[in-house]
Protein backbone atom coordinates (compact mmCIF):
# COMPACT_ATOMS: atom_id res chain seq x y z
CA UNK A 1 0.00 0.00 0.00
CA UNK A 2 1.18 3.66 -0.58
CA UNK A 3 1.62 6.16 1.98
CA UNK A 4 -0.96 8.76 1.81
CA UNK A 5 -1.39 12.21 3.23
CA UNK A 6 -4.85 13.76 3.33
CA UNK A 7 -5.18 17.26 3.21
CA UNK A 8 -8.27 18.69 4.35
CA UNK A 9 -9.15 22.66 3.72
CA UNK A 10 -11.16 24.40 6.21
CA UNK A 11 -12.24 26.94 3.33
CA UNK A 12 -14.03 24.17 1.43
CA UNK A 13 -15.10 22.21 4.22
CA UNK A 14 -16.80 24.41 6.34
CA UNK A 15 -19.60 23.58 9.17
CA UNK A 16 -19.18 19.44 7.94
CA UNK A 17 -15.02 19.86 9.26
CA UNK A 18 -16.21 17.40 12.42
CA UNK A 19 -18.21 15.13 10.91
CA UNK A 20 -15.68 15.19 7.73
CA UNK A 21 -12.73 14.49 9.88
CA UNK A 22 -15.22 11.58 12.32
CA UNK A 23 -15.35 9.71 9.16
CA UNK A 24 -12.24 9.86 8.07
CA UNK A 25 -10.67 8.57 11.18
CA UNK A 26 -12.73 5.61 11.22
CA UNK A 27 -11.46 5.47 7.58
CA UNK A 28 -8.08 4.83 8.47
CA UNK A 29 -7.79 3.37 11.32
CA UNK A 30 -7.19 -0.22 9.20
CA UNK A 31 -4.13 1.48 8.23
CA UNK A 32 -2.18 2.72 10.79
CA UNK A 33 1.27 4.45 10.05
CA UNK A 34 0.42 4.65 5.93
CA UNK A 35 -1.59 8.24 6.27
CA UNK A 36 -1.38 11.55 7.38
CA UNK A 37 -4.01 13.98 7.71
CA UNK A 38 -3.35 17.50 7.68
CA UNK A 39 -6.19 20.35 8.15
CA UNK A 40 -5.02 23.47 6.73
CA UNK A 41 -6.82 26.44 7.09
CA UNK A 42 -5.69 30.53 5.68
CA UNK A 43 -4.62 31.51 9.50
CA UNK A 44 -3.91 29.94 12.93
CA UNK A 45 -7.32 28.82 15.04
CA UNK A 46 -6.79 27.30 18.18
CA UNK A 47 -10.54 25.75 18.00
CA UNK A 48 -9.22 24.12 15.01
CA UNK A 49 -6.39 22.99 16.31
CA UNK A 50 -7.91 21.44 19.14
CA UNK A 51 -10.88 19.59 16.67
CA UNK A 52 -8.05 18.07 14.64
CA UNK A 53 -5.77 16.90 17.20
CA UNK A 54 -9.23 15.12 18.66
CA UNK A 55 -9.22 13.35 15.78
CA UNK A 56 -5.93 12.61 14.97
CA UNK A 57 -4.90 15.00 12.35
CA UNK A 58 -2.34 17.71 12.12
CA UNK A 59 -3.47 21.56 11.75
CA UNK A 60 -1.12 23.97 9.42
CA UNK A 61 -2.07 27.48 8.78
CA UNK A 62 -0.60 28.74 5.78
CA UNK A 63 -0.73 32.87 4.56
CA UNK A 64 -1.78 32.06 1.24
CA UNK A 65 -5.38 32.97 0.70
CA UNK A 66 -6.24 30.92 -2.25
CA UNK A 67 -7.17 26.96 -1.89
CA UNK A 68 -4.94 26.39 -4.57
CA UNK A 69 -2.12 28.40 -2.73
CA UNK A 70 -2.54 26.41 0.35
CA UNK A 71 -2.55 23.13 -0.99
CA UNK A 72 0.32 23.78 -2.79
CA UNK A 73 2.09 24.58 0.23
CA UNK A 74 0.56 21.61 2.54
CA UNK A 75 2.21 19.14 -0.37
CA UNK A 76 5.47 20.45 -0.14
CA UNK A 77 5.81 19.81 3.67
CA UNK A 78 3.56 16.17 3.89
CA UNK A 79 4.97 12.83 2.69
CA UNK A 80 3.45 10.18 1.21
CA UNK A 81 3.39 9.04 -2.35
CA UNK A 82 0.04 9.56 -2.88
CA UNK A 83 -2.25 12.42 -2.27
CA UNK A 84 -5.63 13.16 -0.76
CA UNK A 85 -7.47 16.08 -1.48
CA UNK A 86 -10.87 15.65 0.48
CA UNK A 87 -13.63 17.38 -1.40
CA UNK A 88 -16.92 18.91 0.18
CA UNK A 89 -20.33 16.77 0.71
CA UNK A 90 -18.58 13.77 -0.18
CA UNK A 91 -19.86 10.76 1.37
CA UNK A 92 -17.17 8.57 1.54
CA UNK A 93 -17.83 4.79 2.43
CA UNK A 94 -15.32 3.17 5.10
CA UNK A 95 -13.20 1.39 2.15
CA UNK A 96 -12.59 3.99 0.02
CA UNK A 97 -8.96 4.36 1.17
CA UNK A 98 -8.54 0.37 0.02
CA UNK A 99 -10.33 1.16 -3.28
CA UNK A 100 -7.93 3.95 -3.89
CA UNK A 101 -4.96 2.11 -3.17
CA UNK A 102 -5.80 -0.63 -5.49
CA UNK A 103 -6.12 1.43 -8.32
CA UNK A 104 -3.63 3.49 -8.11
CA UNK A 105 -0.98 0.29 -7.11
CA UNK A 106 -2.72 -2.81 -8.86
CA UNK A 107 -4.26 -1.27 -11.93
CA UNK A 108 -1.75 1.37 -12.48
CA UNK A 109 -3.92 4.85 -12.58
CA UNK A 110 -2.13 7.98 -12.13
CA UNK A 111 -5.42 9.46 -10.35
CA UNK A 112 -8.78 8.41 -8.68
CA UNK A 113 -11.49 10.56 -8.45
CA UNK A 114 -14.18 9.70 -6.29
CA UNK A 115 -17.88 11.46 -7.46
CA UNK A 116 -20.99 11.67 -5.25
CA UNK A 117 -23.82 9.94 -7.48
CA UNK A 118 -25.96 12.48 -9.76
CA UNK A 119 -29.07 13.30 -8.87
CA UNK A 120 -31.29 14.10 -12.05
CA UNK A 121 -34.19 16.31 -9.99
CA UNK A 122 -31.35 19.34 -9.10
CA UNK A 123 -29.87 18.87 -12.85
CA UNK A 124 -31.95 21.39 -14.14
CA UNK A 125 -31.64 23.81 -11.18
CA UNK A 126 -27.49 23.72 -11.69
CA UNK A 127 -27.77 24.51 -14.87
CA UNK A 128 -30.45 27.22 -14.54
CA UNK A 129 -28.07 28.81 -11.50
CA UNK A 130 -24.79 28.21 -13.77
CA UNK A 131 -23.04 26.08 -10.50
CA UNK A 132 -20.33 24.27 -11.71
CA UNK A 133 -20.14 20.84 -9.50
CA UNK A 134 -17.31 20.17 -7.61
CA UNK A 135 -15.09 17.02 -8.80
CA UNK A 136 -15.26 14.88 -5.86
CA UNK A 137 -12.44 13.43 -3.76
CA UNK A 138 -8.82 13.47 -5.58
CA UNK A 139 -6.15 11.02 -5.02
CA UNK A 140 -3.24 11.19 -7.54
CA UNK A 141 -0.04 10.14 -7.18
CA UNK A 142 2.50 13.00 -5.86
CA UNK A 143 4.61 12.02 -9.27
CA UNK A 144 1.98 13.51 -11.60
CA UNK A 145 1.25 16.22 -8.87
CA UNK A 146 4.44 17.52 -9.08
CA UNK A 147 4.88 17.11 -12.64
CA UNK A 148 2.05 19.18 -13.64
CA UNK A 149 3.27 21.90 -11.17
CA UNK A 150 0.55 21.58 -8.28
CA UNK A 151 -2.49 23.72 -8.02
CA UNK A 152 -2.94 26.71 -10.01
CA UNK A 153 -2.29 29.02 -6.65
CA UNK A 154 -4.73 32.13 -8.29
CA UNK A 155 -7.63 29.72 -8.35
CA UNK A 156 -9.72 28.83 -5.22
CA UNK A 157 -13.55 26.82 -5.59
CA UNK A 158 -12.39 25.68 -9.22
CA UNK A 159 -8.57 24.66 -8.34
CA UNK A 160 -9.88 20.72 -7.83
CA UNK A 161 -11.36 20.50 -11.34
CA UNK A 162 -8.81 22.50 -12.71
CA UNK A 163 -6.09 20.22 -11.58
CA UNK A 164 -8.04 17.01 -13.00
CA UNK A 165 -8.49 19.02 -16.40
CA UNK A 166 -4.66 19.80 -16.36
CA UNK A 167 -3.59 16.04 -15.28
CA UNK A 168 -6.03 14.76 -18.18
CA UNK A 169 -4.73 17.31 -20.65
CA UNK A 170 -1.07 15.83 -19.61
CA UNK A 171 -2.46 12.35 -20.37
CA UNK A 172 -2.74 10.76 -17.00
CA UNK A 173 -4.40 8.18 -16.48
CA UNK A 174 -7.67 9.62 -14.37
CA UNK A 175 -10.24 7.42 -13.21
CA UNK A 176 -13.88 8.74 -11.69
CA UNK A 177 -15.88 6.55 -9.29
CA UNK A 178 -19.07 6.85 -8.66
CA UNK A 179 -20.47 6.21 -5.52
Amino acid sequence: MNGYCIIVDTGLMASRLPRCLATLRNAIQHFPGRTDVRVVSHSHNARLATLSRRFGARFEAFEQGSIGARGNAAVSQSPGEALVFLAPRSKLGTNWLSDADRLLSEHAWDAVVFKAPRHDRTRGLRRLWRTPLMPGTLCVRRQWFERIGGFDPTLDDTAYQDLIDRLRACQARVIEVTL
